[in-house]
């Protein structure tokens, strides 16, 4: 039980580190590559670079050369390269050279001052400009900030309005999570399910299994170890059902599943209970022996 436990949550807090991988980026030294995308449409890839070689931040996504203000449509002819990625948080500014496909050069963050001080006037602490470049990155807006006075959420810490717009927080997830009957109790909360991919979707699949109106961390848990109604049903096949989600998390963690339930079965025990499954499992049952 401790080890499914343990596992849980180094689960959890590497994907919600993960979503908070955007907090501290610096500024100095911002470099740019530009090439066209693989994705259809004429999109574009850009990768920005900054920092140093003890701190240092990549982010690399494909824009549609609208959002990359001044590009010139036929950059890829070679020649001088200049282009803004503009944002609600501030403004990126570049300029270099092209030569075949690919660009290369420096480029200039300057904070939009007026987005930093409507988050001061919300009640949070006033963004560094390494914070304020974070925010650009992840394309924080001042609608989500409206969202969460809506919903009556404690105005968060600029980290976490970062990390929460980095994972896909915005006004219409927090609505949909609404309908569905769900209010995460914080935005700590609200950030794990978003990261986990707690979607009004997967919720209703929850509730159609049987399993509807979860206290949030049973939601976390489950989604955590991506437990689905197919997963569900896999047990209820074999003949159990109504698991509790305590259960069905130390099923999944230990990675029991019907065809280990079936080998059990075969080697004699002929109705194993779930807590069973789960302490043969721990003890690697049909688990081939190492070589001493």
């Amino acid at each position: 039980m401790r080890r499914t436990l343990a596992f849980i949550a180094a689960l959890l807090l590497t994907t919600v580190a993960v979503g908070s991988a955007c907090v501290a980026m610096p500024t100095e030294n911002i470099r740019f590559s530009l090439q066209p995308s693989s994705r259809a449409g004429g999109e574009v890839q850009l990768t920005l670079r900054s920092g140093n070689d003890r701190h240092n931040n990549n982010m690399s996504s494909s824009f549609p050369t609208s959002e990359l203000a001044g590009l010139n449509s036929n950059w890829t002819s070679g020649g001088p390269v200049t282009f803004a990625l503009v944002r609600e948080a501030g403004r990126v500014d570049c300029s270099g050279d092209a030569r075949g496909a690919r660009a290369e050069g420096g480029c200039r963050f300057t904070e939009n001052r007026g987005f930093s001080d409507l988050l001061v006037r919300a009640g949070m602490a006033r963004p560094t400009l390494e914070e304020a470049y974070g925010l650009t990155m992840v394309k924080a807006t001042s609608g989500l900030l409206e969202a969460l006075r809506a919903a009556r959420y404690p105005m968060p810490e600029v980290e976490d309005y970062i990390a929460m717009t980095a994972v896909g927080v915005t006004p219409r997830y927090i609505a949909d999570l609404a309908a569905a009957g769900y209010r995460p109790d914080d935005t700590s909360r609200l950030i794990e399910f978003a990261a986990l991919k707690v979607t009004p979707a997967y919720l209703g699949q929850l509730s159609r299994a049987g399993y509807a109106n979860l206290p949030q961390d049973e939601v976390v848990q489950l989604a955590a170890l991506k437990i689905d109604p197919e997963f569900i049903r896999g047990f209820e096949r074999i003949g159990y059902h109504n698991l509790d989600v305590d259960t069905l998390v130390q099923l999944k963690a230990l990675e029991v599943t019907p065809q280990f339930v079936e080998a059990v079965r075969r080697g004699g025990m002929a109705n194993p209970t779930a807590e069973q499954l789960v302490q043969l499992k721990a003890i690697g049952f049909g688990e081939p022996a190492r070589r001493r």
